[in-house]
């Protein structure tokens, strides 16, 4: 895992196949003892209610079903995630791994110890570049007030020897 030193010289590499791109980074303090910390963007996919029978995500492209409605809200507005409500958000943070390094995304423990759960798909693949999804999924009691801008999660990062550049289905998305 890299630790602070080593994040600062991944951000700051002049040789572009070893730079860690993480932009806008707002606040020096954003990069931790062996984290970066990540914000919430202005972008939401929420899942309507409705007759359903199942999801089947063997056979539906989630990104493509007709009972998404994508929502935007503005800095300095308010989201209400509901209690056992899953809303797919994004970073506010586009991310870049060189080819060197391997990622997770976890939750802030802020934010645990009040039921959010940040991401259900933690892996990021060496090389990706784009905005990061976030599952955010309420599992406490009662509804929770998230803001754009807002440092939600925190991404760790090791080396990784020997991979391909990821190039999978969500290569370069921004939202």
């Amino acid at each position: 895992v890299l630790g602070r030193q080593r994040l600062i010289a991944a951000i700051n590499s002049e040789d572009p196949s070893t730079r860690l791109v993480v932009t806008p980074l707002l606040n020096k303090n954003q990069v931790g003892e062996a984290s970066i910390d990540i914000r919430l963007g202005n972008d939401f996919v929420v899942t309507r209610r409705g007759n359903l029978q199942a999801i089947d995500p063997a056979t539906d492209d989630p990104r493509l079903v007709r009972y998404n409605s994508r929502h935007y809200a503005n800095f300095g507005s308010k989201f209400f995630l509901h209690p056992n409500e899953l809303v797919l958000g994004s970073t506010l943070e586009y991310v870049k791994l060189p080819p060197t390094l391997a990622g997770w995304v976890t939750s802030r423990s802020k934010w645990g110890r009040v039921g959010l759960v940040i991401a259900t798909a933690t892996a990021i693949q060496p090389g990706f570049g784009g905005s990061i999804a976030l599952e955010l999924l309420n599992l406490g009691e009662v509804p929770l007030v998230l803001y754009p801008g807002l440092l939600v999660a925190q991404i760790i990062l090791s080396e990784c020897e020997g991979a391909e550049p990821y190039n999978g289905a969500f290569a370069g998305q921004v939202d």
